[in-house]
């Protein structure tokens, strides 16, 4: 690299063994990140989203898969490629086109990172490994010194990289030039904020790195924001962990919002206990789409996935939340997990009743109620403590390092109790989406639904 002028290929590698998840993404928040911050510095990078190209392959797919992908890589003259592994269902794609990559281009420069690298670096150090340099933690200013350093420091073995926390004094959001760009996109996202200030279990945003958690200033988001609107998107999705988690610098963002006089619908993942009445008065006039991260109307769930130290107020606070986005009529959804470690029968049964009486007690609807089954991710509490979580709980992983087996990988990220009897929790919950849509306003309905297509 040193007698040549740096090209960056920013390459999604999809997932081999992922089904649909998580359905397309044109727009990659961390590829737009990267390739925005790279050309803010001069940097020449293209970029190559396997998974918006092809989507993800079926299980018998998969050669074809990575065939046409390798074609459409090579496509490109690059001698960096910096591989974007966000989870850990890209980890045997990443590492499966690092492999060619490097037997085409032997002299390219191979990086890493992401979530699945920051949470296991050590996953990418196997004999012969492709990858010279594995980055953990955020990516963007440690690519860029890469990009910078004259020579790839020879192939004697990994290097690993913590990255400096991206600075947030300035916005950087670029997509001219970017390939997946229609005269219309879909939806635009941004990141506002880097890192959480909480510590949930099951997230994978702790296997990030130690960065705190830190925001743009309000001036800086709204110009994102009208950044973001200048390329004419059918909506804009705020990629935060947690968005607008302080509550001065909320309002005046909301506020904000409106005297812009966005006219694109938003969405943005939150936490139901952190609203306040005067905040959803301002999101009342706006069209957004909250999803809330509500994981579980138990106390004392609440607790064990360390959503609050005070499970009883947790509880209360998301209620109060509720009630009131439903009363105002916005669109939102409130997630929950079943069968996280110390479920029980009764602690099921304390969220699913209370959403059964939720819809039972309202004459029109426009939240939504979905779930998950829990899953082991790596870098999570439930991952790192795993002995704990089968002591003291009678979890039991059977796939442990699941990402790295070839066969439909969603499922066996799944843990597993002896207690099936949870199973009729799900399905009840299943069983009020009906009841929901029938409760849910004609506009709203098609809102909602015009919302999906734009995530999708």
């Amino acid at each position: 690299m040193a007698d040549r002028q740096p090209r960056v290929l920013l390459l999604h590698p999809g997932s081999l063994y992922g089904g649909d998840w998580p359905g397309i993404v044109t727009l990659k928040g961390a590829l737009v990140g990267l390739y925005s911050y790279l050309r803010a510095h001069d940097v020449e990078v293209a970029v190559v989203d396997l998974q918006v190209e092809m989507g993800n392959p079926p299980p018998d797919g998969v050669q074809t898969f990575v065939e046409r992908g390798m074609e459409s890589i090579l496509r490109h003259e690059f001698n960096v490629l910096g591989i974007s592994c966000w989870s850990s269902l890209e980890y045997l794609a990443a590492v499966e086109f690092a492999e060619r990559v490097r037997a085409a281009r032997p002299d390219c420069l191979v990086v890493v990172g992401g979530y699945h690298p920051s949470a296991v670096p050590g996953d990418f150090t196997f004999a012969g490994s492709p990858f010279d340099v594995v980055i953990t933690g955020e990516g963007e200013v440690a690519l860029l010194e890469l990009v910078r350093a004259a020579g790839s420091g020879g192939r004697a073995q990994t290097r690993f990289i913590e990255g400096t926390p991206l600075p947030l004094e300035r916005p950087f959001f670029d997509l001219d030039g970017y390939p997946y760009l229609t005269a219309r996109p879909f939806a635009v996202g941004v990141y506002l904020s880097r890192g959480c200030p909480y510590r949930c279990t099951f997230c994978m945003e702790v296997g990030k790195g130690r960065a705190a958690w830190r925001h743009h200033s309000v001036e800086d988001a709204l110009e994102l924001v009208r950044r973001a609107r200048s390329y004419n998107p059918q909506s804009i999705v705020f990629h935060d962990a947690c968005f607008a988690y302080l509550d001065s610098w909320r309002l005046e963002f909301l506020r904000g919002l409106v005297d812009m006089g966005i006219d694109v619908p938003l969405w943005a993942e939150l936490r139901a206990d952190r609203l306040l009445p005067e905040d959803l008065e301002v999101i009342a006039e706006l069209d957004f789409y909250l999803t809330f991260g509500v994981e579980t109307m138990s106390p004392r769930m609440a607790t064990i996935m360390h959503k609050a130290a005070d499970g009883e107020k947790y509880v209360r606070e998301v209620g109060a939340t509720l009630e009131e986005v439903n009363r105002r009529r916005i669109l939102a959804k409130a997630y929950l997990i079943f069968n996280h470690p110390g479920e029980t029968r009764e602690t099921a049964e304390e969220t699913v009743g209370y959403f059964e009486r939720f819809v039972a007690d309202h004459d029109t609807l426009t939240l939504i109620a979905n779930m998950w089954e829990f899953r082991l991710y790596p870098g999570t509490d439930t991952a790192v403590r795993r002995t704990y979580y089968q002591e003291t709980y009678g979890t039991d992983f059977p796939h442990p390092e699941w990402w790295k087996e070839r066969r439909p990988q969603l499922d066996l990220a799944v843990a597993r109790r002896d207690d099936r009897a949870l199973e009729g929790y799900i399905e009840r919950i299943h069983a009020l989406h009906t009841q929901i849509l029938r409760k849910m306003p004609a506009a709203t309905q098609l809102h909602y639904l015009s919302h999906i297509k734009q995530l999708s």
